[in-house]
């Protein structure tokens, strides 16, 4: 098995912490390592994984490049000629995995972002080396799914049909981001799992998925590589999930007992972070008196807090964003509204 770690992704929603010239992939909230460096180091206890391949852009080619050097990852970096999405970004890896990798026709790919956190991982682990031989043998796409634990209304959501084998169901729809009535209906219904955005297929199944779903993107894969690259910012800008996973009928979902965030908002990394015994996370030179339930990130400032309750600050040196809690999916809009005033 190869995987592709995407790593080109911009973070907004976790603004001001995360910007354009260090998105959230590249943050360790505190801890020894970065979100990118523990889902390498997390593949490379992977002994049937026998090849890591980094997919990022130009602007972000020297930090990637920086924080494997750190983790002693010696991952090959494939820096993506344009930003054209997920889809562009997993095809061009695919070539290259094939013509410099010597990766087979019949050979699983796992697809996994750079920025989510995944426990236990043994379990993980566990289970996609299980699943490897229905990817290798079924000419099916399979993507993980992660039971909900609450109304999350930042997610996208996947209903399973019947039992396909003893590790997967078949897939019956997708479901984007469902407003917070439909999501509380979720969380009660057994087949339901938010989507973790993880893939695993063979290059065959993902060729010929990406022919019969997309065919605006697939005859650029017919190029060979140096034209490809060359007309790369010709390629339209799509999602995989558009381009091939929502209109897949040869989709089976895993279901993933992990804990598992994407750590794609405040409220998330509230969440997944150790809190005192105030339920407070606190990261920085923070004086917190009597504040409770609240997460609170400074930079060289002091940040003092009094009798506080459930709320969201984020100090660095350009910005400081606060925030209740529960209302943190409405930063990607708030940095929009500053993009609108030239504020930066």
């Amino acid at each position: 098995m190869k995987a592709i770690v995407l790593a080109g992704g911009g973070g907004t929603r976790l603004w001001p912490l995360s910007r354009k010239d260090f998105p959230k992939q590249f943050l360790n909230f505190g801890s020894g390592l970065s979100l990118l460096q523990r889902t390498v180091q997390r593949l490379l206890k992977a002994s049937f994984i026998d090849e890591i391949v980094i997919a990022t852009n130009q602007h972000h080619h020297s930090l990637v490049r920086e924080q494997l050097q750190k983790i002693g990852a010696p991952c090959p970096i494939l820096v993506e000629p344009a930003q054209r999405n997920t889809a562009p970004a997993i095809g061009l890896a695919m070539r290259v995995l094939q013509r410099e990798h010597g990766a087979k026709d019949s050979e699983p790919i796992l697809v996994v972002p750079s920025d989510h956190l995944i426990e236990p991982e043994v379990v993980f682990l566990h289970v996609l080396e299980q699943v490897e031989k229905s990817a290798r043998s079924s000419c099916k796409i399979i993507t993980f799914g992660i039971r909900p634990t609450k109304p999350e209304i930042g997610y996208g959501y996947i209903e399973i049909g019947r039992e396909f084998d003893a590790w997967t169901f078949e897939a019956k729809q997708f479901v984007e981001k469902p407003d917070r009535q439909t999501a509380e209906k979720y969380v009660e219904n057994p087949q339901f799992f938010w989507n973790s955005g993880m893939f695993l297929f063979s290059i065959e199944t993902f060729w010929n998925q990406l022919h019969i779903h997309s065919p605006a993107l697939s005859p650029f894969f017919q190029l060979e590589l140096e034209e490809l690259i060359s007309r790369f910012h010709e390629l339209p800008d799509l999602s995989i999930d558009y381009a091939m996973m929502e209109k897949s009928k040869d989709l089976l979902l895993c279901p993933l007992a992990v804990s598992w965030s994407d750590v794609g908002s405040w409220d998330s990394v509230y969440e997944v972070m150790e809190k005192d015994h105030n339920q407070n996370v606190k990261i920085g030179q923070v004086l917190a008196i009597d504040t409770t339930n609240s997460l609170i990130i400074g930079g060289k400032r002091i940040i003092s807090t009094i009798g506080l309750d459930d709320l969201l600050i984020v100090e660095t040196e350009e910005a400081i964003l606060i925030s209740k809690k529960g209302e943190s999916q409405r930063v990607k809009a708030l940095l929009q509204e500053l993009q609108n005033r030239s504020v930066t």
